[in-house]
């Protein structure tokens, strides 16, 4: 293969790969109001669901999620559809919904709390003394920690100015109560499980 031929070749792979980024491999794309996204080939809004199908699914029937759950698509033409609709004058307005959604997916993204998962491993761990009386005893600690809500807002600075922004805040503070849940229940249950292992193995 001469030089020519293979930067002719290589143009037309370069060209094709663009293509496919911007256009033909573009996805619909869900946002839900909990700040997930799911990318979708294609959706049909109804009623009551929206069914989707993810790119690539072998399942023949269509996936189904509750059209209540959704707050808008982001089509693959970048244009968008916008599913939230406030149910009444105290609920959200659609600018302030975008702004909890925000807050959410910037919780999930820079909320972190090292402590929650020491802390959660101490008492998983000093609670197998009670054998299997203590499964209740990281649940009902995470359950505590969750009533709690951040108190600093980690977030880049470019996003600061949202931290006077209610909508934005309460978003943000509801995923970061969900995190601390999360994570004390993983690390409470994961050193309740070696604690009464090693009991058991050393009984």
């Amino acid at each position: 293969m001469n030089l020519k031929r293979f930067i002719i070749i290589l143009k037309a792979l370069l060209c094709w790969t663009f293509a496919c980024n911007s256009q033909l491999c573009a996805q619909n794309k869900i946002l839900l109001l909990n700040g997930k996204i799911i990318e979708a080939e294609s959706y049909s809004l109804g009623d009551v669901f929206l069914n989707y199908k993810r790119p690539g699914d072998s399942r023949t029937a269509p996936r189904l999620i509750d059209r209540y759950d959704v707050f808008s698509i982001q089509r693959s033409d970048s244009t968008e559809e916008v599913i939230y609709v406030p149910a009444d004058s105290l609920d959200y307005s659609i600018e302030e919904a975008r702004l909890y959604i925000k807050g959410e997916q910037l919780a999930n993204q820079y909320y972190k709390r090292p402590s929650v998962k020491w802390s959660s491993a101490a008492v998983g761990l000093s609670s197998s003394l009670l054998n299997f009386y203590a499964l209740p005893v990281p649940m009902i600690y995470s359950l505590v920690l969750g009533r709690f809500n951040p108190k600093n807002l980690q977030v880049p600075e470019e996003y600061n100015y949202l931290k006077d922004n209610e909508a934005f805040t309460t978003g943000y503070k509801k995923a970061g109560r969900n995190i601390k849940i999360q994570q004390s229940l993983k690390w409470g249950y994961f050193s309740l499980g070696l604690g009464i292992a090693g009991f058991l193995i050393f009984k």
